[in-house]
């Protein structure tokens, strides 16, 4: 009689396992696609944050400008991650801009990203940003 059980017991274990299987694959497929979104939203933020650092240390009357140096460390930044930049505006959007006068000048650069999910099973943004501003150095 227990070996009766048994068997019939084993068909109610395929029948569970089929009904949690898309759940753990959803739920392992959201672990990638957000642990992806999060590191690519890291990786636009220390490109921001060190191209306006590189902008910032470089004397407004230098050759190349403080936006242009601020402009390529990102660009070379995100190259260093497979995100290409060069000549792609629709993909990167950079956008670096000075204010005020000195010795209270500050850089501010913006960048933003398009988005490309690895799954695309679950909502995700179309685009991820960051902004830096820091303070010019002053230069003696």
């Amino acid at each position: 009689m227990s070996a009766m059980k048994t068997h019939l017991r084993r068909g109610s274990h395929a029948i569970e396992f089929a009904l949690t299987i898309p759940l753990f694959v959803m739920l392992i497929a959201a672990i990638f696609e957000f642990g992806w979104m999060f590191f690519i939203r890291s990786t636009v933020i220390h490109a921001v944050r060190d191209g306006c650092r590189a902008g910032a240390v470089v004397p407004q009357n230098e050759s190349p400008s403080p936006a242009e140096v601020a402009q390529a460390t990102m660009t070379d930044f995100l190259g260093g991650y497979s995100i290409d930049c060069r000549g792609a505006e629709e993909r990167c959007g950079m956008s670096i801009t000075t204010q005020g006068e000195s010795p209270y000048e500050t850089m501010d650069c913006k960048l933003d990203i398009a988005y490309e999910p690895i799954i695309g099973l679950i909502p995700h943004p179309d685009r991820l940003g960051a902004r830096s501003v820091i303070m010019f150095e002053i230069q003696r």
